[in-house]
């Protein structure tokens, strides 16, 4: 009987867990169309499921920096993915020899792990205001 349970609470967790990473690609995708706000909405709802999830916290503060210039908003969930994720972290501290190091990037290609798309994206900003 204590078996029959534990299937069925890890087939929800995983139930739940396919929703928020649904949830995140819709996102994904509402972002890179600039329909910013639908995307933060979206971002909440998996963030709601998985709050534990660096990853929908750091896409979060992209978001609403990038998109919707709310940067204190963006600011407290680049704090909340940084302490889920020491490595996301160390991902996102991006100093000035970096930057002259690194080559421009097509950042509309979605592949490769969020600490490394999160370091592009820092990167090529930092590297367009270096330019200005």
């Amino acid at each position: 009987m204590a078996e029959n349970t534990t299937k069925k609470l890890l087939s929800k967790r995983d139930e739940l867990l396919n929703k928020a990473d649904a949830l995140a690609l819709e996102a994904d995708q509402l972002s890179y169309q600039g329909k910013y706000e639908e995307a933060v909405e979206r971002y909440d709802q998996a963030l709601a499921i998985y709050p534990s999830n660096p990853d929908l916290w750091a896409f979060k503060a992209i978001t609403l920096s990038g998109g919707l210039g709310r940067n204190e908003e963006a600011y407290e969930c680049w704090e909340r993915a940084k302490k889920l994720d020491h490595v996301l972290a160390d991902a996102i501290a991006v100093t000035g020899s970096e930057v002259a190091a690194v080559q421009e990037k097509d950042l509309t290609d979605f592949k490769g792990s969020t600490a490394e798309r999160i370091r592009n994206l820092v990167k090529q900003q930092a590297i367009d205001k270096k330019n200005r």
